[in-house]
Formats: structure tokens, sequence, C-alpha cells
């Protein structure tokens, strides 16, 4: 499956972490047929759109420079990066919670979590856990400790999966609780072991942590909101269809890419890593980058084209099999998203390419068309249907343009790699 390692360090790294993630996502994979016969689409639907906000919330409370790890030559350099992104961590959760402190049930009103609204105080400090869990993972990469990453994932799957089946009676809160704590201990988890396996550094002054921002300044002013409005734009469907159909249609939508992502994740989350990683060090020795991208891209693609188009044509009736008649719904929608899964399938390790390359702010405004056209879709689906199914289709054919044209942008761009910094 991945030939094009010619290295066997690097197949072993992939396969470490690729291990690790397959235990991981392979968890609430099995117990979903479960989830989906105690939970009701509502429930999961408030579940996701909690989780969603946390996912923002992280993203935005490291200013992204946890990617920003992998890049520098020597360890210390990395080591103040991590620094860096903690503090920024603590800083903007701090803000958040005061921010939800004073505007809980407006803020509870606009998200559509009204029914958990005394719950959302919680949210600053899970971002809090989630954003460490992130850039340790990247300092753990760092330092190719993979087997403390793969710890980490089934760690928190596990916990997942146990808490949510066995507090059901609790309805959408025995979601909520089962994720957050499974993000707060495999945080812990990542954190102990980084400072058990990780080599000992001196400690950075003030004045090499001001450097180290200054270096790295377009991760928090470029990357950062690259990566705020990528994540909004791909849980925009999440917050509009609450507003304009109901938690219901959230759930169905939510599930679907859920399921769809779960073993789409455990590959490309692991070869993106190692390709970030791999990357980074041909280009810190001027190689061009376009044998690497160019077969990741390849190999993606005849990895995915089968079960893709095995989904395309069978969704609807494998979900009605496996999770109940009731979600037949979102076996639909995750028919009209296939070809839109299949490219991020394909984009998603080589995306690292804007990183490595410092093509952040191109890279901003091609986000922020698609969150535009996708907005635009999914209100059109409403204003001229005044049907979820529409807007889903519409949403999923923005994301499949967006996406060919992404992928021809990376390939260009890893052709002319060393003309970048």
């Amino acid at each position: 499956m991945l030939l094009y390692l010619n290295s066997n360090k690097i197949l072993k790294n992939v396969l470490t972490l690729l291990s690790g993630t397959a235990l991981a996502q392979a968890i609430p994979v099995l117990i979903s047929p479960i989830l989906t016969r105690i939970y009701s689409p509502s429930e999961i639907g408030v579940y996701t759109i909690f989780f969603a906000t946390v996912n923002i919330l992280a993203i935005l409370s490291t200013g992204r420079l946890e990617l920003a790890i992998l890049i520098p030559k020597h360890k210390k350099d990395s080591y103040s990066i991590l620094k860096l992104s903690l503090a920024f961590s603590v800083i903007i959760s701090a803000i958040s919670l005061l921010i939800l402190l004073l505007f809980k049930k407006s803020i509870g009103n606009i998200l559509g979590l009204q029914s958990i609204s005394n719950w959302i105080l919680i949210i600053p400090l899970t971002s809090l856990f989630l954003a460490a869990f992130q850039t340790y993972n990247y300092w753990l990469n760092r330092n190719d400790i993979y087997f403390a990453i793969s710890k980490g994932k089934v760690l928190q799957g596990v916990i997942m999966g146990f808490i949510q089946v066995t507090c059901s009676i609790l309805g959408s809160l025995g979601l909520l609780l089962g994720r957050v704590l499974s993000v707060i201990l495999s945080s812990l988890f990542l954190v102990f072991t980084s400072r058990k396996k990780s080599p000992k550094l001196l400690p950075i002054n003030k004045n090499e942590l001001k450097n180290s921002l200054r270096e790295n300044k377009d991760f928090p002013l470029y990357t950062m909101p690259n990566a705020v409005l990528n994540s909004f734009s791909n849980n925009l469907p999440l917050y509009l269809l609450e507003n304009l159909f109901s938690a219901k249609i959230t759930g169905f939508y939510s599930w679907s890419v859920r399921i769809i992502q779960a073993p789409m994740g455990m590959i490309i989350g692991s070869i993106q890593q190692v390709f970030y990683r791999e990357a980074s060090k041909k280009h810190n020795e001027k190689e061009s980058l376009y044998s690497i991208t160019f077969k990741t891209a390849k190999y993606l693609f005849f990895i995915g084209l089968i079960p893709y188009i095995f989904i395309y044509f069978f969704a609807p009736q494998i979900f009605a099999f496996v999770f109940g008649e009731k979600w037949r719904v979102a076996g639909e929608y995750t028919k009209y998203l296939i070809p839109w899964f299949f490219l991020v399938f394909i984009n998603s390790p080589i995306s690292s390419l804007v990183l490595i390359l410092g093509k952040q702010k191109p890279y901003f405004i091609y986000e922020l068309f698609l969150f535009i056209f996708r907005g635009i879709a999914l209100y059109l689906g409403y204003r001229l249907y005044n049907d979820p199914k529409y807007s889903i289709i519409f949403y999923g054919i923005v994301g499949f343009v967006f996406n060919f044209i992404l992928l021809f942008i990376l390939l260009n761009l890893s052709k002319n790699s060393n003309k970048f910094k």
C-alpha cells in the first residue's frame, strides 16, 4: 500500500502511526451501531455542534504554532515553538471562558445548544486539553516517538467509547462526557510521556521565545485564520442545518461525515504526519518535493477508488442495515458527498505543502472563497427547495470543485518547490 515510501524507517513510522490510528478509529466505528440505537439523531446533532465549536476554538488557541514544530533543523528551536503554542492556548482559553461567563445564554442560543447551555462553560477547558494533545502530538513526531502518539490515540478512543455507551441514560450529556474525559486523559498521557521520553533541553528564555514568534509569525497571522476558516467552513452545515431545518437533520449529516471520515482519517492522518515530516526534511535539504507529492497523491487515488465507488452506490442500504432504518437518510447524504470526500482523501496529506513552502497567504484567499461558496450553496438549497437534501448536494458540489482545483495547485507548487523558502 505504501510502496512509494522508499525508506524502511519511513515505512515503519507510518505503520506505527497507522496501527494506533486504526485501532483508535475502529473503536468508535465498532460502537456506532450501538450509539445509533441508544441516542437519537437530535442528541447526536447537539453533541456534534458542541465539539465542532471545541475544535474551532482549539485551532484558534494554539495560533497553529504546533505545525511549525516539525520545520526547524534544531530541536531547541522546535522546543521554543512548543512553549509558545502552549502559552497561546492558555491565554485564549482563559479569554474564551470569560466571554462565555458573560454571554452564556446568548452564545448557547446562537450555537443551537440551548438544551445544554450550562455545559458550554466547559468548551474552553476541553479546547485547552485538545490543543495540548495536538501540540504534544507534533513534538513527539519531531522526536520520532511514534509509539506514544499511537497509544494516545488508542487511549482516547477506548475512554470515549466506554463512557458514551455506559452513560446513554444522560442523553447528549453522555456523549459529551465521554469525549471530554477522553480528550483530557489522553492529553495528560502525551504530556507525561513527552517529559519522560523526549530529549532534555536547556530552558528557553524570553528573547528566544520572541525570536521564535518572529520567525514563525505567519502561522498565527495566516495559517491560524486559514485553519479556523477551514474548520468553520467544514462545520458550516452543522450550524446552518440546525438553524434552517432542525437538530435532527444536523444529526443525520454529522453521522454521515463521521462514518466516512473514520476510515479516511485512519489512513490520511498517519500519512499526513509522516509526509509533513519527510517533505520538511527534503525541503530543508533543497530537494524537489514533486516526486513524494505525486506518488503520495497517486497511491491515495488507487487506495480510495474502489471503496469510494462502492460506498457511492450502496451507502443508503449500508446505513439502514448497520445503524437502523431511521439512519437511511444519513446514507443518502453520504452518497451526495462521496465525490468531495474522495478528493479530500487525496489532498489532505499533501496540503502540508502550503505550510512547508510558506504559501499561507494565497491559501487563506482560497479558503475564504470556499467558505463563501459553501454558505451560498447551503442557503440556496433552503431558499429554492426548502429541502436539506439539496443544501447538502450543492455543498458537496462546491467542495468537489474547489478540491479539484486545489489538487492541481499543490502538484504545481511541488514542481517548483525549490523556488520557495
